[in-house]
């Protein structure tokens, strides 16, 4: 069965991709690290964001560059494919596939585990079905109307967000010699250097996601205009809303003193908001969840339709697209099925499966960056910044994989090992060359 004729539905604008990205990020994603890093870093958790933020936008450049160059929906796959070859194309995309196909089953946990704090009389398998079967349909029906409940749900959170930094700001005239502007949460007599660049390295993790509006390129009106300026946007709002949020809270509550390091956020959210103010935040927060899951979804689905239209895996089933809704109808399904696994897996052991994808992919993308520009001299002339930025860029992601714990390492070697295994058989011990990449807008 083909349908080579059916392309994805154009749609979407520059706001709609950038919006995207930010709810794949997450603006309220910042409540479940604010206390690790407050402690990480004695307090400097400002600067710890800021210094990602850099460090971020460095790779985003990267990623919004090659986006301009190969407007398909492929992401890290795409670009590595074409600046290195397939071999390494498919490297890179297999390790990206284990990022993708992970990070809407966290979020699906994470989405289940709030709701089910909610309503704990409904057994949690229930919860975790509940959701990965509404974010198939949703995403099924159309990027329209994933693009639609994406937005109205931003909304929201932007809205939660601006109230709690008003109700902080508003806590703080109340506190004895409280004051708005204070270098602490930027620097002070319990942090050092190191401290906040082992903060800066877990606030990196706030960023994941904003890549995959690079998967958007075939669904987005003018990609090489409207993907690389969509990626800056979302990156430069994260880091933005991430700063002046872990700022504020820092000021109200200038201790390290939490009853779980895990709840900390939640615990000045009480302080500031009361109870029914934390309760909603609660609802909010597992609303968040479920967007960012959303957005997640309908990016693993578009990265297996790019692999399966060049063959690198089976073009049937995954270089379907349904002629009537536009969308990898059996990618959707079958990343919902995986969603599932949030029933059996723990945090711990699922993030340590993103953080290997994920920094893989984005040291492969500022590498791709260099080595284009290196083989092109018509592109590198005026371009010495940008060389410059993806050198940082790649200096940067090999540091944040080489902090990578144990765990990460031997589940993303392991996952490595099965796919030089399954390119060994396509191949026939690589007697046979994989496809070269045909995927184009």
């Amino acid at each position: 069965m083909s349908n080579e004729h059916v392309k994805l539905d154009r749609r979407l604008s520059t706001i709609s991709a950038a919006m995207f990205g930010l709810s794949y990020m997450s603006p309220l994603v910042v409540i479940a690290t604010f206390g690790a890093i407050a402690v990480k870093t004695g307090g400097a958790v400002a600067t710890a964001y800021v210094v990602a933020t850099l460090a971020m936008l460095a790779t985003a450049a990267s990623y919004g560059f090659m986006a301009s160059r190969n407007p398909v929906a492929g992401s890290a796959y795409t670009y590595t494919s074409k600046v290195f070859g397939p071999l390494s194309g498919f490297a890179v995309g297999w390790v990206l596939l284990l990022d993708y196909f992970f990070i809407p089953m966290v979020i699906c946990l994470l989405t289940a585990t709030s709701l089910s704090t909610l309503a704990p009389e409904i057994p949690f398998p229930v919860w975790v079905a509940a959701v990965a079967l509404l974010s198939t349909i949703i995403n099924i029906l159309g990027i329209k109307l994933t693009d639609r409940v994406n937005l109205v749900i931003m909304a929201i959170q932007l809205v939660m967000v601006a109230m709690l930094a008003y109700l902080c700001v508003a806590a703080i005239q109340h506190i004895p010699e409280g004051a708005l502007f204070s270098a602490k949460p930027f620097t002070n007599d319990a942090t050092n250097w190191s401290m906040i660049m082992a903060g800066a390295a877990i606030a990196c993790y706030s960023f994941l996601g904003f890549d995959a509006i690079s998967t958007l390129s075939e669904e987005t009106v003018d990609p090489r205009r409207s993907i690389p300026r969509a990626i800056m946007i979302a990156t430069l709002l994260g880091g933005g809303i991430f700063m002046i949020a872990t700022y504020l809270m820092m000021v109200v509550h200038p201790a390290l003193t939490f009853e779980s390091i895990d709840t900390a956020a939640y615990e000045i959210v009480g302080e500031v908001g009361g109870e029914t103010f934390k309760t909603v935040f609660t609802v909010v927060v597992a609303i968040a969840f479920f967007a960012a899951g959303l957005c997640a979804h309908a990016s693993a689905s578009r990265l297996l339709l790019v692999m399966g239209r060049d063959n690198v895996i089976p073009a049937m089933p995954f270089a379907y697209i349904n002629p009537r809704f536009k969308t990898p109808v059996v990618n959707t399904v079958l990343v919902g099925v995986v969603m599932l696994g949030a029933m059996k897996f723990d945090i711990s052991t699922s993030t340590a499966f993103i953080n290997f994808g994920a920094f893989t992919a984005f040291f492969a993308v500022n590498l791709c960056v260099i080595a284009f520009l290196m083989k092109r001299p018509d592109e590198r002339k005026g371009r010495t910044a940008l060389m410059a930025v993806a050198v940082i860029g790649a200096l940067f992601c090999a540091s944040l994989f080489m902090s990578l714990d144990r765990l990460a390492i031997e589940l993303g070697l392991s996952w490595l090992a099965l796919g030089i295994v399954y390119l060994l058989a396509k191949t026939r011990i690589l007697t046979r060359p994989l496809p070269t990449m045909t995927s184009d807008v």
